[in-house]
């Protein structure tokens, strides 16, 4: 994965973060909305900027994993802050 790549999950990552919504409260059915569309969006550009994925069915294979690679990641990120939040 390029440097490039790595800083726009990163960023993505952290505009989303739930402190940003901490003043108010959010259910978690948002927080869960936000990450999924996070993570489609990433994996998606991720996928079609792969230039070693040739053809249709691998680039929406590699969609997929990112896309859950990226959700499982981000939930991660989640757990721990709401573990060290209490």
């Amino acid at each position: 994965m390029k440097f490039t790549d790595k800083l726009a999950v990163l960023f993505t990552l952290i505009i989303f973060s739930p402190y940003a919504h901490a003043a108010n409260l959010v259910p978690w059915k948002s927080y869960l909305a936000v990450v999924m569309i996070i993570a489609l969006i990433t994996g998606t550009i991720l996928s079609i900027r792969n230039k070693k994925a040739e053809g249709r069915v691998a680039k929406i294979v590699m969609a997929g994993v990112y896309f859950w690679v990226i959700t499982f990641a981000e939930l991660i990120v989640l757990a721990l802050i709401y573990h060290f939040s209490q």
